[in-house]
């Protein structure tokens, strides 16, 4: 692992870059210091970019919340989220006359993300004896608990629906050090409970061999990944076999006892790396040129 003061050291190296979003560019309230600037440079020299996004939502709704942010279209070439890997999933599951998962789910999540299969065959039902799948988005705001989707959760598991996890981050953090609780937090005990789980998004490989078909299919060589989870963002580009950079000022900073801005503490970051058995290529406090 390599501590790095800026993206220039090791840009020359790469030309296709997987950004994660939250953490990363923004933490839902603000752009973070820097990143438009990364991603203007980027640009301008020519390099590929990708969005990828543990987001439970369509691309396009991404897209329009990162214009707010300073972060325009012409910026990057494509994002793609968990929302809308699932959403080509069940899309072609529709298409194979619904050979994985039937018709009719059970939603867990927020009214925001309520809308994400719009457009599909697919029937959301309140009853969850009628259902052939859960479908969980996350939570309604920032200090939601588990407590607020478990109730629901179990419903699901009595009548045995596999759960469809469109986030399986456990938590988000903003800049000012506020943890907020993602849909992997209540996947993760769907499973104690018993129940079965699919996941979408990161660290699962099929979201980057998307991405990976998306670029064109390059030497995995020239690809990095930047992101601020080690159990999403880098143990999914180690176990894809593309380098990663971790961001310790997003996700980890509390457990680092550090400011997004600040350098952490090599013991510190050690430790955490060795816990999960997941070791980034580099390491950068937050995103920067």
């Amino acid at each position: 692992m390599k501590y790095i003061n800026g993206a220039t050291e090791i840009i020359e190296k790469y030309d296709y870059f997987i950004f994660d979003v939250w953490g990363v560019i923004h933490d839902g309230s603000n752009t973070y210091p820097q990143a438009v600037e990364t991603f203007e440079y980027l640009n301008k020299i020519g390099k590929k970019v990708c969005l990828l996004s543990n987001a439970p939502r369509r691309a396009s709704k991404v897209a329009e919340l990162l214009s707010h942010f300073g972060v325009t279209p012409n910026l990057y070439d494509f994002i793609l989220t968990s929302g809308e890997a699932t959403y080509l999933d069940l899309h072609q599951n529709q298409q194979n006359n619904f050979t994985n998962f039937g018709k009719n789910y059970f939603y867990i999540g927020p009214q925001k993300d309520i809308d994400l299969l719009n457009g599909l065959d697919y029937q959301r039902v309140e009853d969850p004896s009628k259902a052939h799948f859960a479908l969980t988005t996350g939570f309604e705001n920032e200090n939601s608990k588990i407590s607020e989707k478990l109730p629901l959760a179990i419903q699901a598991n009595k009548f045995k629906l596999p759960m469809l996890c469109v986030n399986p981050d456990l938590i988000v953090v903003k800049q000012n050090g506020i943890e907020m609780i993602c849909a992997g937090a209540l996947a993760l005990e769907y499973q104690k409970i018993g129940g079965t789980v699919h996941y979408y998004g990161k660290p699962f490989p099929k979201v980057y061999q998307m991405v990976l078909e998306k670029f064109l299919m390059p030497n995995k060589d020239k690809i990095v990944a930047i992101g601020d989870g080690i159990e999403t963002d880098i143990k999914g580009a180690s176990d894809f076999n593309i380098d990663s950079v971790l961001v310790t000022g997003g996700i980890l900073a509390k457990e680092l006892g550090i400011k997004f801005w600040e350098v952490a503490e090599n013991e510190k970051l050690n430790k955490i790396c060795n816990n999960y058995r997941v070791f980034p290529n580099y390491i950068i406090s937050n995103l920067r040129i």
